[in-house]
């Protein structure tokens, strides 16, 4: 604090005179309001009841929403009081509260301390945050037990002014956001970008759901000190998931693998969390224009993906490709088994939006909330690929945190046979042997075999999932389409589906993600039932040799893909899928 107790005052109990002492300072010393005493600056027990509990005063700092955003915790002078585990404790179960003090009145047994979210662990800090009133504070020095950071804060808008819709002036504005993430907290991009889809889908959910006076909460200009900003979006983020979850579990199976995949808390600490939202307060998300809200979104993916989720990446000139051939309509069931961050998804959502000006909005939102099916296994991704699919306009719910090679029993609402296209890059390179394969369905093309590599299980499940008639774009290896070795499977799929085209890339398509392998993409269409399966047919063969930029990602003139997939689409109008 300000000001240490010099002395205690015999004629009061020393811990009263404590609480008391420490209520004037909140009022004179840090700017806090002598109103708040007794509806938002809360003083007793406000903790659960403990042992000793004559010896502590709590006291509880509440937002303008009653969420207690700074805990004081006081106690007499007694060598077997810890008035500091004390408040840790006590913030540990406060889920939206950083900031908190333990004091007797002593110098030396005065600790300030913010909770790291991320780990449950603390770091000392210097003093709590004072109130300036409306508006954050000027900056001011925070000292953690590593580092001292300096925060600075600009606001970005005037008091109270309108939010604007996001336009092409703009659009590094979710980048600028991550940066601050991996400057104030040290996150690395992956982290980073986990934590702004968090942000993304509260401040979403804020716009649609403001307060009582019509204001959105996710504003500086309302809160006068940094903790109560944060404390506050932390609480709409889990009023954010809270709704979700009434709104929704009854409706989208399994939905702890769907939506419920944001359940999990918000990691940044106060400062970065206060500054993502200052960065992204004056706009208008909701209003926004779905392909500027994309390309913005996708100017933080593509970075932190290269920066070391290159698993999950497939280019972006490559899904415009395969979007562009099998041509989506807003009548399909479509599906992504490996959808990664979704990029599949989005591109086949913009495709039919692009195609289907003159259908109603009606029909275009159902195809976006209903029709738009995702598979992913890391709950990170799913977190990503939901933020971006609700930038461009939902369709974010249908994605499921789960494995796409499970036996068809381990899922609620996938069934076989169930989708008209499949557009999907599994991941390649790994062999799975039998201790693997047995946790998994039984797959024909790992039948007798000691091992099989996922790519080759992925295109099973995708040939399972799909109508028969329906079509298929895939990104393999070529080792899949041409080694000597994998003949079965190629005997296989000639079996299962009629194979349209073949559209062999450059080896440096997938260089910069960190893989130096050469792919091609695959397009089939499964047989219909009663179909006549001759195997003498015509078959699009492409080679790509340039895709649009080098091995290090650097754009490069020339890109051939337009040019082969316009010739593709004149050679599926003449023969059909």
């Amino acid at each position: 604090m300000r000001q240490r107790i010099a002395r205690s005052e015999p004629e009061l109990e020393l811990v009263e005179y404590v609480r008391q002492w420490l209520l004037r300072e909140l009022v004179a010393s840090y700017g806090y309001s002598l109103e708040w005493i007794g509806s938002r600056i809360l003083s007793g027990h406000v903790l659960p009841e403990e042992s000793n509990r004559d010896d502590f005063a709590d006291i509880s700092i509440l937002t303008q929403w009653n969420h207690p955003f700074i805990l004081i915790v006081a106690c007499r002078q007694r060598a077997d009081v810890d008035p500091e585990q004390r408040l840790r404790n006590g913030l540990l179960a406060m889920p939206d509260t950083a900031m908190g003090m333990s004091t007797d009145g002593t110098e030396e047994r005065t600790r300030v301390v913010r909770k790291r979210f991320e780990a449950s662990k603390f770091d000392y800090i210097l003093d709590i945050d004072a109130y300036s009133g409306r508006g954050l504070p000027s900056p001011r020095c925070v000292v953690r037990l590593d580092s001292v950071d300096a925060l600075p804060r600009t606001h970005r808008s005037p008091a109270g002014q309108p939010m604007v819709p996001l336009n092409e002036r703009f659009e590094n504005v979710f980048f600028e956001a991550h940066s601050h993430i991996r400057d104030i907290d040290g996150m690395h991009a992956g982290e980073a970008l986990d934590e702004l889809c968090k942000v993304v889908y509260a401040k979403l959910y804020d716009e649609a759901h403001p307060d009582s006076q019509g204001r959105p909460r996710m504003q500086a200009w309302i809160y006068g000190c940094t903790e109560e900003f944060a404390a506050s979006v932390r609480h709409v983020y889990r009023e954010a998931t809270e709704h979700d979850a009434r709104v929704f579990r009854r409706k989208v199976p399994d939905y702890d693998r769907s939506p419920g995949v944001f359940g999990s808390g918000m990691r940044l600490s106060s400062p970065a969390l206060a500054k993502v939202v200052e960065t992204l307060q004056e706009y208008d998300l909701g209003r926004s224009g779905t392909d500027v809200k994309g390309r913005a979104f996708q100017k933080v993916v593509g970075p932190a993906i290269r920066a070391g989720m290159g698993q999950y990446f497939t280019p972006d000139p490559v899904i415009r490709f395969a979007v562009a051939v099998t041509d989506p309509r807003v009548d399909d069931w479509i599906l992504d088994p490996f959808c990664g961050s979704g990029h599949f998804l989005g591109a086949a959502l913009q495709h039919v939006r692009d195609k289907a000006r003159g259908h109603s909005g009606k029909i275009l939102h159902d195809f976006a909330f209903g029709r738009l099916h995702g598979i992913e296994k890391s709950e990170q991704m799913v977190r990503i690929a939901m933020a971006d699919m609700w930038l461009r306009g939902n369709g974010h719910s249908n994605i499921r945190c789960t494995d796409a090679l499970l036996a068809f029993e381990n899922y609620l609402d996938l069934k076989p046979e169930s989708f008209d296209l499949i557009l999907t890059n599994p991941p390649f390179g790994s062999i799975l042997g039998q201790e693997a394969l047995r946790l998994l369905a039984p797959f024909t093309l790992a039948k007798q075999r000691g091992a099989a590599p996922v790519e080759v299980l992925g295109l099973e499940r995708c040939i399972q999932f799909l109508r028969p008639g329906g079509r298929l774009g895939i990104v393999l290896p070529d080792g899949v389409l041409a080694n000597r070795n994998t003949r079965y499977v190629r005997d296989w799929l000639e079996v299962q589906a009629k194979v349209r085209g073949i559209v062999s890339l450059p080896i440096e398509t997938f260089q910069p993600f960190g893989a130096a392998i050469k792919t091609s993409i695959l397009f089939a269409r499964k047989w219909k039932h009663g179909e006549s399966r001759d195997s003498d047919y015509p078959v699009f063969i492409a080679r790509v040799d340039n895709v649009g930029y080098d091995s290090t990602g650097r754009s490069r003139a020339g890109s051939e893909l337009d040019q082969v997939a316009d010739a593709f689409l004149r050679f599926l109008a003449l023969e059909g899928w």
